[in-house]
């Protein structure tokens, strides 16, 4: 006998909370198609020269060899870590096919062979979506995702979250006044500051060469960005003499001011100067977020700009804006916060119970009527089965209501109804069936 387990930081979801991700998957995608993003789709295997294209640690991809494969093309390929990489050979592969601004929306699983720990996975589920332009990419791109990002996590099962918002050249600037020489590495620890604790950032500061001053001075800024609201944060930068910074500073204003237009609430988004994804290639305004009650389980969705999307697969620039929402990520912190209350194991509302051969015809038609209703629902399958187990099943499986059928019911054209969840009994006529549950 072989033994039955997975693979490690892959998962199985039993039937409740596959439920609760179906359901999920659906509202972002609704709130995606609301803004216009087109579904696309992609392999889930790429060749390997595509996959090492653009910032991948090879270290974190998982390689597909088939041995003795004839065509060397498809000798070595790896599952996608992500799905912007495949959205840059997509773009430069149908470049003349596609209609300018191309807002797509890409939601699927992704696989990443990184050290697995608390809310990451080794496969996992990616909301992405993305504008992409053949020319300057204007600044209300980066106002429409991230009001669509918005837009999906309020219509999802919990509220207190909040978008971090910035422009990456705000850090820069900052680190470039302190003279610091490695900003990249510089700012890959200020990425850190919601995991490790003070002392432990401090370690890492000297680590990149940082003296006291430095360190005191960055500690100083992330203090001050944590304690003042957006306005106070865009009035205190407004008043530098630094032309740059203004300019970058317009930007920011632009889009957080529209957002607000935009009926964006102000207790969800806040600008953070200390935002700025450590990838150095990222351009302009990133975002993270956070849920508000556990910062420290990572960000369940970020975004940001980059100006030139496919360089590696063509010579024409696209300029380009994305967002994605962790899906497999946000249901995991929130499991864990035991957020996640509708365990409900089923797709059916209704069971109909199956005893009696004489009123089968009978059960079958209300089976049909509650279909064509558009009423998820179903009956026993077996007909021995003794009425108490039949009622155990359903109310195992948190179907909400049980419908009773007997001879001496049929006689008078009523049935019972039952609200297990409720614990309640009525007696209704088949032809109010229908609309006693939907009522």
């Amino acid at each position: 006998m072989i033994k039955a387990h997975a693979i490690s930081w892959f998962q199985d979801n039993l039937p409740e909370f596959q439920l609760v991700e179906e359901k999920y998957k659906d509202i972002i995608k609704k709130n995606y198609s609301l803004s216009w993003f087109t579904p696309i789709d992609t392999p889930v295997l790429e060749r390997l020269d595509v996959l090492l294209s653009k910032w991948a640690d090879d270290n974190e991809i998982y390689w597909i060899h088939r041995v003795n494969w004839e065509v060397w093309d498809d000798k070595w390929l790896g599952l996608r870590f992500d799905l912007t990489v495949p959205l840059a050979r997509y773009v430069a592969m149908y470049e003349w096919e596609l209609t300018f601004p191309f807002k797509r929306q890409h939601i699927s699983r992704v696989y990443r062979g990184e050290r697995p720990q608390k809310g990451r996975y080794r496969e996992f589920y990616q909301a992405d979506i993305d504008i992409i332009w053949n020319g300057k990419l204007p600044l209300f791109a980066d106002v429409e995702i991230l009001t669509t990002i918005y837009n999906s996590l309020r219509e999802l099962d919990f509220w207190d979250f909040v978008i971090n918002i910035n422009n990456k050249k705000f850090l820069e600037w900052f680190l470039e006044t302190l003279e610091i020489s490695d900003i990249v590495w510089t700012i890959s620890i200020i990425d850190k500051k919601d995991k490790l604790r003070k002392d432990k950032l401090q370690e890492l500061f000297i680590w990149v060469w940082l003296n006291d001053s430095q360190i005191s001075s960055i500690f100083e800024f992330i203090a001050n960005w944590e304690q003042k609201t957006s306005e106070e944060l865009l009035e205190i930068y407004s008043q530098s003499s630094n032309e740059l910074l203004k300019t970058w500073l317009k930007e920011l204003k632009f889009v957080y001011e529209n957002l607000i237009s935009l009926w964006v609430k102000e207790d969800y988004i806040k600008i953070n100067p200390a935002i700025s994804r450590w990838l150095n290639y990222y351009t302009g305004t990133v975002f993270e977020t956070f849920i508000t009650w556990e910062e420290k389980l990572w960000s369940i969705s970020s975004g940001w700009r980059y100006e030139n999307l496919a360089s590696n697969f063509t010579k024409n620039s696209y300029p380009w804006v994305g967002g994605s929402i962790g899906l497999t990520r946000l249901l995991s912190v929130l499991n864990n916060l035991w957020k996640i209350t509708t365990w409900s194991k089923t797709t059916s509302d209704v069971m109909i119970v199956n005893m009696w051969e004489d009123t089968l015809s009978w059960n079958l038609s209300i089976l049909k009527d509650l279909r064509n209703s558009w009423i998820n629902s179903e009956i026993y399958l077996d007909s021995d089965t003794k009425i108490q187990k039949q009622l155990k099943y359903a109310n195992n499986k948190n179907i909400r209501y049980v419908i009773i059928c007997g001879p001496e019911e049929f006689d008078n054209w009523i049935v019972q109804l039952k609200n297990l969840e409720l614990w309640e009994q009525i007696e209704v006529k088949i032809s109010d069936i229908v609309k006693n549950i939907k009522k």
